[in-house]
């Protein structure tokens, strides 16, 4: 009878399965044969033996299967049984107990099988099928011996699988019987082209080229690895969207798991504990340190060494590793996990003790909980400052949490909590500044406690609870009260005390208190000391609040502010009292140097991945804007500080108090009321930042027709901001009422504060805010007044950073001649380019602040994604859940949601599926 002929349906299995089909053909001829097939864990084994039976059964030849069972091995003739038990009942009767055999001799039952055999191939050839032969019991093995010495004279093929891991070096009966074959088939791994073939009859066009690479890289071309990853791939949502590179990297089957885990359970003990002490070690492994480890001596390892990779667990190599992250998920299977601690902290002993670099010892410490030695938590940190160092603050965060967990002396536990503030300050304010409050009261020395408060970032301990002040106040007190500081000693007091004084700028006596400190030290011979960072930092804070009490001009504010500016860096300025020059300089109509020194602190922040950073930055940025009459660039930079506070879900009042001062001038109102719906039912808020979002109240309620109500906010604001200490020219809510009274018709009203506020700005001397004055004033008076009133705005404004005032200025003076039949002195110029260039504020200084500057686009193209937006907008498009993204981000479905309409808005798409059409057409999801 001609063989079965067509391709194979196993991928690249042709010649081994025509070799077999060879064999049978000899049957057919009255010559058997016998058959070894070799090969890993996973190679196919299996599967071919199923495709050779079934080939077989399609020519009528006789076949017969059976499979070796390491939990049978006790059981006499097991695996001959499963051949021929129905064949020859009477040759097994029932035994005993299951260590008994037949009744019959082993060498009588062997010819009487022999002759059964014959009688059966006398009629048609057969073929006998045996999976696992080297878990056969002893009887069996012998029989089949026996068997292949006379196969030639049989009309039979026998066909044997044996793995390359379950073969004992020294077992003799199974040597023998391997040594017999008259053909070895090892299975190779599978070519590209067969796993190509796999791939695309799977996931059909969810593939292509990039992915079979992937497949490669992953599987290694053993057909189980393969089969699982992809079958896993087909079941995950799609969409109909093609498989990704980082999909097939990271994809862990349970199912492969959970057959590795069995496979390995088989495995001789030593090897066992050698490739459990493998996962644990990583790629630092070698001899020496795995058999201390495992508890082997180096005969065993070798041994162990040789088994795995027989296995095909382990890729070979002078350091042996893992051939895929699955079989470290089979393995941690294996034990309990108190052993599987037990089993890394001797790991994490040993490497230490071979001097292996902190950080290597940090990541075997994540997998560690509860107690460990001490010199683990020196290693964690040791680690957290390699990784800052290296420019990842979020590995280093993790190290320093982890150390967190360990039950450790106080001394140790605050030096982490102090080291983890540092670090989570520039990603959650808030959570820095608790980190601060938990380590304070664990540190002895004064010093100590000093610095610790100073890792807080100020913005945070403005609205901070009654008892972190009444600490950072004791603290001040103590240092206050050192007879003999020394520098070190005097720096800290010095910003110690600029910290209290920062966060007590929101009441009348903290602002006194400041004022009276400036004046001080004014009187001293050399004026305002400005040589050493603390100094620095404390005159921050006093010309601050001298400028908010109007107790200085904004001359003498400008010089102090751009004398610091040239001193100090700006990429930490947040994380102390120096930030504040940069509200102080804007109030002072001075912020030409602040553009560049920003666009600093920016880049770094960027580098870093400080969120939190970052949107301060961005604050400070939208505030100069506005100082420069930039109204639609500020909005542009609210909008990506709003965001990435959005990111960092900071629970402190950090957003309100950065932004509420300048949304007002906004003409996007929106900003301004998603800080109302966050902290505008707070119950208690500093004064200042009480009259701020009552100015914000102000702004909502003229953008929806109700000035009445708006004079009220503006009022109010007006009585907190005194009450607050707050009542200089720089903070603008008196321009406010008189715009809103003048609209409702209260004349006398309007005049008499409008008069009042020239008068303070004339003191306070800043050139936007007196031109704003004399306009404003010129235009309620009468003609006589009104026309040096109006030219000396013009003339002021022209020196100032503000097109928009000095455009109204013109439009008003020039209204005024018409009226009176004069020709205007002067025509209107475009101001924008103008005015920006004498801030400073150029555009080639502000692109890279933009997102279509930050990220390739345009003004036309739609707006641009945030980070966290282009990661969530990737995850959708790939065809991830949102409860998958959810997962995996560690963030709230809501949040997902959220992300994922404002991605759909700016890319302007109708939902997921055209977000999909877009990532498999190759376009930029980020813009």
């Amino acid at each position: 009878m001609s063989p079965v002929r067509g391709r194979a349906v196993l991928p690249d299995r042709d010649d081994d399965i025509a070799a077999v089909d060879g064999m049978v053909d000899r049957s057919f001829g009255g010559t058997g044969g016998l058959v070894v097939v070799t090969g890993p864990l996973g190679a196919g084994r299996t599967a071919l033996l199923a495709e050779c039976a079934r080939r077989a059964a399609e020519r009528d030849v006789l076949v017969r299967r059976a499979r070796g069972a390491a939990a049978e091995r006790g059981y006499g003739f097991g695996v001959v049984r499963q051949l021929l038990g129905c064949d020859a009942p009477d040759l097994f009767p029932a035994p005993e107990h299951p260590g008994a055999g037949p009744a019959k001799s082993s060498d009588a039952v062997s010819e009487a099988l022999l002759e059964v055999l014959r009688d059966l191939t006398a009629v048609r050839p057969g073929l006998l099928l045996v999976d696992d032969v080297t878990r056969a019991d002893p009887a069996s093995l012998r029989w089949l011996d026996h068997l292949g010495r006379r196969s030639a004279a049989l009309r039979l093929t026998v066909v044997l699988a044996a793995s390359d891991a379950d073969v004992p070096v020294g077992d003799t009966a199974i040597g023998e019987l391997l040594a017999r074959a008259d053909v070895v088939r090892p299975l190779r791994p599978l070519t590209a082209e067969g796993i190509a073939d796999v791939a695309r009859a799977r996931l059909g066009t969810r593939t292509d080229d990039a992915v079979v690479t992937a497949l490669g890289e992953v599987s290694e071309g053993n057909p189980l690895f393969l089969d699982a990853i992809v079958e896993e791939l087909r079941a995950a949502p799609s969409d109909g969207l093609r498989v990704s590179e980082q999909q097939v990297h990271a994809c862990t089957p349970a199912r492969l798991r959970d057959r590795v885990a069995a496979a390995v359970r088989l495995l001789p003990e030593p090897t066992r504990r050698y490739l459990v002490a493998l996962s644990v070690v990583g790629d630092v492994a070698d001899d020496a340190l795995l058999a201390r480890l495992a508890g082997l001596d180096h005969a065993d390892i070798d041994a162990a060494r040789r088994v795995a990779g027989a296995a095909g667990l382990i890729r070979p190599g002078r350091r042996p590793r893992l051939r895929h992250r699955v079989v470290a998920d089979a393995l941690a299977t294996l034990g309990s996990a108190e052993e599987r601690r037990q089993t890394h902290l001797r790991a994490v002993t040993l490497l230490h003790d071979d001097g292996i670099p902190p950080d290597r010892i940090a990541s075997h410490l994540l997998t560690v909980t509860g107690s460990y030695p001490r010199w683990a938590i020196g290693a964690l940190r040791e680690a957290a400052v390699l990784a800052t160092r290296r420019g990842e603050p979020w590995t280093a965060i993790r190290y320093l949490r982890h150390a967190l967990l360990a039950d450790a002396p106080e001394a140790d536990r605050a030096q982490v909590l102090v080291e983890l503030a540092s670090l989570e300050r520039s990603v959650d304010a808030g959570l820095g500044l608790r980190r601060v409050v938990a380590a304070v009261p664990l540190l002895a020395p004064l010093t100590a406690r000093a610095d610790a408060l100073c890792r807080a970032m100020p913005l945070a301990l403005e609205g901070a609870a009654s008892s972190v002040l009444a600490m950072l106040r004791g603290v001040a007190e103590e240092l206050d009260r050192v007879s003999d500081p020394g520098h070190a000693n005097r720096e800290l007091a010095l910003r110690i005390r600029a910290r209290v004084l920062y966060a007590d700028r929101h009441r009348l006596a903290g602002v006194t208190a400041a004022v009276a400190r400036l004046d001080e030290l004014e009187r001293q011979p050399g004026g305002l000391p400005l040589d050493t960072p603390g100094e620095r930092e404390l005159a921050c804070v006093l010309i601050h609040a001298a400028a908010l009490s109007g107790r200085r001009t904004a001359a003498a504010v400008a010089a102090v502010g751009r004398t610091i500016l040239a001193r100090e860096s700006s990429a930490q300025h947040v994380h102390s009292t120096i930030g504040i020059v940069v509200g102080s300089l804007c109030m002072a109509d001075a912020p030409e140097e602040l553009p560049a020194w920003l666009g600093v602190a920016l880049d770094h922040a960027r580098a870093e991945g400080a969120t939190a950073t970052e949107a301060i930055v961005r604050a400070e940025l939208a505030a100069v804007l506005v100082c420069a009459g930039r109204i639609p660039e500020a909005e542009e930079q609210v909008r990506l500080s709003l965001e990435l506070f959005e990111e960092t879900d900071e629970d402190a009042l950090l957003p309100g108090l950065i932004l509420a001062a300048i949304l007002p001038a906004l003409q996007d109102r929106g900003p301004a009321e998603h800080i109302l719906a966050r902290y505008g039912a707070a119950a208690e808020v500093p004064d200042g930042f009480g009259a701020c979002l009552q100015m914000l109240r102000a702004r909502v309620a003229l953008d929806a027709g109700d000035p009445d109500a708006a004079l009220e906010y503006c009022l109010d604001a007006g009585r907190r901001f005194e009450r607050a200490g707050w009542d200089g020219a720089a903070v603008a809510w008196r321009p406010w009422v008189i715009e809103i009274r003048r609209g409702l018709g209260q004349l006398s009203e309007t005049r008499a504060l409008a008069e009042e506020e020239l008068v303070r700005t004339r003191a306070w001397g800043a050139p936007i805010q007196l031109g704003r004055a004399l306009r404003v004033l010129g235009e309620i008076c009468g003609r006589d007044r009104a026309e040096p009133l109006l030219t000396e705005a013009v003339e002021v404004l022209r020196s100032a950073n503000d097109d928009r005032e000095l455009d109204r200025a013109l439009r008003s003076l020039h209204a005024l001649h018409d009226r009176v039949g004069h020709p205007p002195p002067d025509a209107s110029r475009p101001a924008t380019a103008q005015a920006a260039g004498r801030a400073g504020l150029t555009p080639a200084v502000l692109v890279d602040l933009s997102p279509a500057g930050r990220r390739g686009g345009h003004s036309g193209a739609p707006r641009a994604l945030t980070r966290s937006e282009q990661r969530i907008a990737l995850m959708a498009a790939q065809g991830r859940t949102n409860q998958e993204i959810s997962g995996e981000l560690g963030v709230s479905v809501r949040a997902v949601e959220k992300h994922l309409t404002g991605v759909y808005r700016k890319l302007r798409v109708s939902g997921r599926s055209a977000l999909g059409r877009m990532w498999k057409d190759g376009s930029d999801l980020s813009a």
